[in-house]
């Protein structure tokens, strides 16, 4: 992921909008409503690409072409949403402008256009899958930090670890990074796998028992409400660079 909003922390609480904790359990809690939708219809997570990885290999060796192009194809999509709003930023940032809310409401209106397909049954559930999997490589690679500290709201395997990693150093050195304690790093972390984990089960409920593709609206109005919000709140910048990331 490219470093393009990395900070150099000057201050506890001066931290650019998109690195808040509750940003990052919003953000967290739509991937985990994305997932809802794609392992619901396509039996497959399509922000967490560590298991399409090893499907790769698998089905290779299986010789089922059909579930090799697919976890490929998921792969490659993700890597093209994060390489595509790489540019996106970097072109942004170049020209002194901020780009958290165009990569907001371009995830906005991509997910728009997937639910339109999806309820209409034209293109199958598995393609759509594939084109969530764009989504949230745009939204690992523009929103990938909490508080200065590298994490993920569209995977959870590094923050697993991380949750687990400050807690049990709680036990043996009271401040962790940034001066705050390292119980308090842990709940971050912990913060965000709530949100995963929320995201997951109000989606599949939703869709179960309300109205197909409700994961996917939830997530829409979610992003709307993230978007909205930080067109209010453009005082958080960049103190070495003067970048403005909200």
């Amino acid at each position: 992921m490219i470093e393009l909003n990395s900070i150099e922390i000057v201050g506890k609480n001066n931290f650019p909008l998109m690195e808040n904790k509750k940003i990052g359990f919003i953000l967290a809690f739509c991937a985990g409503l994305m997932n809802a939708w794609t392992f619901f219809h396509a039996k497959t997570f399509a922000t967490v690409q560590s298991g399409n990885v090893i499907q790769v290999g698998y089905r290779l060796v299986e010789g089922d072409w059909t579930a090799f192009w697919f976890a490929f194809s998921s792969i490659l999509a993700f890597g093209l949403g994060a390489a595509l709003c790489g540019v996106l930023m970097a072109t942004l940032l170049k020209e002194g402008k901020t780009f958290s809310s165009v990569v907001l409401w371009s995830e906005c209106i991509l997910l728009s256009i997937i639910t339109f397909l999806a309820f209409f049954g034209t293109i199958s559930a598995d393609f759509l899958a594939v084109a969530i999997s764009f989504v949230a490589g745009m939204q690992g690679n523009a929103f990938h930090k909490d508080h200065g500290m590298l994490y993920g709201n569209v995977a959870v395997t590094f923050v697993v670890q991380m949750a687990f990693n400050f807690l049990a150093q709680s036990f043996f050195k009271k401040i962790g990074i940034n001066g705050d304690s390292n119980l308090v790093w842990s709940g971050i972390f912990f913060f965000v796998l709530f949100g995963f984990a929320s995201g997951g089960a109000l989606g599949f409920f939703c869709d179960k028992n309300i109205g197909d593709n409700t994961s996917l609206i939830i997530a829409i109005f979610s992003l709307i409400m993230i978007s909205v919000f930080s067109r209010k709140n453009k005082s958080a910048s960049d103190p070495r660079t003067g970048a403005t990331f909200v």
